[in-house]
């Protein structure tokens, strides 16, 4: 808001104005080789974007905040502590995105998927059987195949904390620091300036 010159409520289409008011005068065409007009540029076409689709979220119903993790602003979803989340944050909890997953725990999901499939076609089977022994015996078949489709589907639950491996986990945790490192150096910074 604060880039686009802009206070309190407002519309998508003041959004826009304000937009083209302040491409118009920093759009690199009008300035060429400048680094610092590119940047500004570069600066209020994103907060623009941000704006318009946190303006359209709004309009149709949906949550708009402060990602908890990130402090991105836009569409937001409660993650399971309640705080607000972006989509990437909040399917990447506590650092480990969920996707690609490691093959073994594609293996597990295959394996209750199928499971769970060979017990609907029981229960399918049990339906068309003419003989009541016959039915009696496929809906027990297909409720021992379905428990354990679902103690399979808990089993990998529970054992799937995220998909991180140790090289992609450092790496984080020194993203993490650098982050912090520079939030630390621009507070310093502004308070300096005061």
């Amino acid at each position: 808001m604060r880039l686009l010159g802009l206070a309190g409520p407002v519309s998508v289409e003041q959004i826009k104005q304000s937009y083209r008011q302040l491409a118009q005068r920093w759009h690199p065409d009008k300035n060429s080789g400048d680094e610092l007009a590119r940047q500004q540029f570069m600066s209020i076409s994103e907060a623009y974007r941000t704006l318009v689709r946190a303006a359209r979220a709004i309009e149709q119903g949906r949550k708009v905040g402060i990602c908890a993790d990130c402090d991105w602003f836009g569409e937001v979803a409660l993650g399971l502590d309640g705080s607000p989340r972006c989509a990437r944050c909040i399917l990447s909890p506590g650092g480990g995105r969920l996707l690609p997953m490691p093959l073994l725990v594609v293996a597990k999901c295959v394996g209750t998927v199928v499971l769970i499939a060979v017990a609907v076609g029981l229960l399918y089977w049990a339906l068309i059987a003419d003989d009541p022994s016959r039915v009696v015996a496929l809906s027990a078949g297909a409720a021992l195949v379905g428990l354990l489709g679902l103690a399979a589907l808990a089993w990998t639950c529970l054992t799937v904390i995220h998909c991180l491996s140790d090289r992609e986990r450092i790496l984080q945790h020194s993203y993490r620091r650098a982050e912090a490192d520079e939030r630390s150096y621009l507070s310093w910074c502004h308070r300096q300036r005061r």
